[in-house]
């Protein structure tokens, strides 16, 4: 904003600014104080917020770095309507809001920035009133912002990294809408595969951001208001490729499940690892009950009263038994055996599609239950479990894997999102591979079994990603 100002008015202003270190929860200042200083956030993130009705706060805005703050009341008015507060660490300039005045009146280049700042941000709320009360729903707006603090239109395949820098709650209000519809548009995000979230990481999956047709332009998928007279989907029925890839969900949950049994097991991030398993329990439980309320015909119902029967020994085996090395080897045994049922379902939905390129969806599913089955087979061998069969087991899965892409990929070459998004799955896989290699040094160790585990999860995301884009192919 300043960088074109001549040198004797960059000057003035230097001697009519200083410098503030703001801590975290403090105020920058507050709603009816005299505009004395305009305060330009160098670093951190800053909540800026207004009081209804004398006592509901409404969160106007969360500024991040490098941008002038209360640009429209520093000149418009005499005292804040506003208040801000840091949410981070932030490091402020605060300048002489008259010498900012008096400068921008003789500088047409200043005056310029000032008058582009102020378009953007009018723009930006033209728009966000319009959406919110016209046909914007929370998921969009969530969408939106979570784009917006990306920074950059998203690349056609991989995934781009935000931080939420300050809590749901703070958000929800900036986005109008309550904690629990913020809670609930996250988890459409995460269902729909446009997200995976990850503490305060949002890793936002840019191929099945992406909603294109061959040939067409790239344009971002949406979430609008449900017509209130539109044609549903039936009760009980499923999209063939949405079945495959519900099924095959099952296969991956089974694999993670067991991955946290064991880290727990070896007081590897304990409560982390204890709360991630009630959640994958949680979803393998609520897959299966969508499942059971399906019209679906009898060899498949047969497939899931055994997926159903073996769950329940796994289930057992995972929460009544105690998280260590003498009960390891009936879960390992376990989640192969519920690793077959749930493959012979998932087999069986895509028998059931009649729809060539669904086979594509369950090689992709196999592949990424496979990013998890090695990860798991790597910690059981790590803990001590090194049987010739778990050595089988690991080559199998990682020749298996090879192959599967390989197929993949010859597939998808005619579809360019598809292409770019297999080929991030495959510079995931080297990755994998690479930190797979045993390391004399760290065998044993905490540290490498999370740096293995965290090369996996990657890897497991971009291949989910590639599984959703060839559910919506098929569908």
């Amino acid at each position: 904003m300043f960088s074109g100002l001549p040198r004797t008015l960059l000057d003035e202003l230097a001697a009519a600014s200083r410098i503030i270190e703001c801590p975290a929860q403090d105020w920058l200042f507050q709603a009816g104080t005299s505009i004395r200083e305009a305060h330009f956030l160098i670093s951190g993130t800053v909540k800026r917020s207004s009081t209804l009705n004398g006592e509901l706060e409404k969160v106007i805005e969360l500024a991040q770095a490098p941008q002038l703050l209360s640009l429209g009341e520093v000149f418009s008015a005499s005292s804040y309507a506003s208040s801000a507060q840091a949410i981070t660490a932030c490091l402020v300039l605060a300048i002489d809001a008259r010498k900012l005045r008096v400068i921008t009146r003789q500088d047409l280049n200043l005056g310029w920035q000032i008058i582009q700042a102020m378009a953007l941000r009018q723009y930006a709320i033209e728009f966000d009133v319009a959406g919110y009360h016209y046909c914007m729903t929370g998921t969009q707006r969530l969408l939106d912002f979570l784009i917006e603090l990306a920074g950059e239109r998203p690349g056609l395949a991989g995934e781009t990294t935000v931080t939420l820098k300050t809590s749901k709650k703070i958000i929800a209000s900036r986005l109008g809408m309550s904690p629990e519809t913020f809670s609930r548009s996250l988890r459409l995000l995460s269902e729909s595969g446009v997200i995976v979230v990850e503490g305060r990481n949002v890793h936002i999956q840019n191929a099945a951001l992406l909603n294109t047709e061959i040939g067409n332009q790239r344009q971002l998928v949406s979430f609008p208001r449900k017509a209130k007279h539109g044609l549903a989907r039936a009760e009980g029925t499923i999209a063939p490729g949405a079945l495959i890839n519900l099924c095959g969900r099952q296969r991956v949950l089974s694999q993670r499940m067991a991955i946290a049994w064991s880290l727990a097991g070896r007081n590897i991030a304990l409560v982390k690892s204890q709360v991630k398993l009630r959640q994958l329990e949680n979803q393998f439980e609520r897959n299966l009950s969508r499942l059971n309320r399906l019209d679906l015909p009898t060899m498949f119902a047969e497939r899931l009263v055994t997926l159903k029967h073996v769950w329940q020994s796994y289930r057992q085996t995972l929460f009544q038994s105690e998280p260590a090395l003498a009960n390891a080897q009936a879960v390992l045994d376990l989640s192969e055996e519920i690793l077959r049922a749930t493959d012979r379902l998932t087999y069986e939905a895509e028998k059931q599609s009649a729809v060539p390129e669904a086979h594509f969806i369950n090689v992709a599913g196999r592949n990424r239950m496979l990013s998890q089955r090695i990860g798991k087979l790597f910690l059981f061998r790590e803990w001590g479990l090194s049987s010739p069969s778990v050595v089988q087991w690991l080559v199998a899965s990682r020749s298996e894997f090879e192959t599967n892409l390989a197929e993949l990929q010859r597939n998808g070459e005619s579809v360019p999102e598809l292409a770019a998004q297999l080929d991030e799955v495959a510079g995931q896989w080297r990755k994998f591979e690479t930190v797979l290699l045993p390391n004399l040094e760290h065998i044993g160790q905490a540290r490498y079994a999370l740096t293995v585990l965290a090369a996996g999860e990657r890897l497991f995301r971009h291949a989910d990603t590639a599984v959703k884009l060839y559910e919506r192919l098929v569908d």
